[in-house]
């Protein structure tokens, strides 16, 4: 004789079906603040934040609330951005505990355009992955961020490109390496 497991409570249901509506919540706020980011819209990449939040963002610095943040996307990203590149989101881990949930994503950028003497060219093909590491807040039954951390680890890490740029040394395939 197999023995059964006990039938789960309605209780027990429910907080299942939040853990599961949680996820999908999740997943689509985070879809959303990665296509606002391919369309260049920085008020929507903001809007993604609680109002507390804290973003660590590449060789941006860290950021403290909303407001740091969106001044961040403005001064910093707004009169430099402007390539045409596309993005995926893939590999999501996403843990959810009652109105707080943990993210860990894999991200691949895509890029189209670069800045050449003769001016902007489209190249099709280079790409770049990277990680976010995120937390996220149930505030007033929404998601939101509450800290999210954000590098670009392959093929050239952000270390790799500071300090390429610093040398002005060229990275990749090992060309200009001693």
């Amino acid at each position: 004789m197999t023995p059964t497991a006990p039938e789960p409570t309605i209780a027990e249901l429910l907080t299942r079906l939040d853990r599961l509506e949680s996820v999908q919540q999740i997943t689509e706020l985070h879809n959303t603040y990665v296509r606002d980011l391919a369309d260049r819209n920085w008020s929507g990449v903001a809007e993604a934040y609680a109002d507390d939040a804290i973003c660590d963002i590449r060789n941006h610095g860290v950021h403290s609330g909303r407001d740091a943040i969106q001044g961040m996307f403005d001064e910093e990203l707004l009169p430099v951005v402007h390539s045409r590149d596309g993005y995926i989101l893939s590999s999501p881990n996403i843990v959810v505990d009652g109105d707080r949930a943990h993210g860990v994503w894999t991200w691949h950028r895509f890029q189209a355009d670069f800045k050449t003497g003769l001016g902007v060219m489209r190249v099709w093909g280079p790409w770049s992955e990277g990680k976010y590491v995120v937390d996220y807040a149930r505030i007033d039954g929404v998601w939101k961020i509450s800290k999210l951390w954000f590098r670009v680890h392959a093929p050239d890490s952000d270390a790799d490109i500071a300090a390429a740029g610093r040398e002005q040394a060229v990275i990749g395939g090992g060309y200009g390496r001693p």
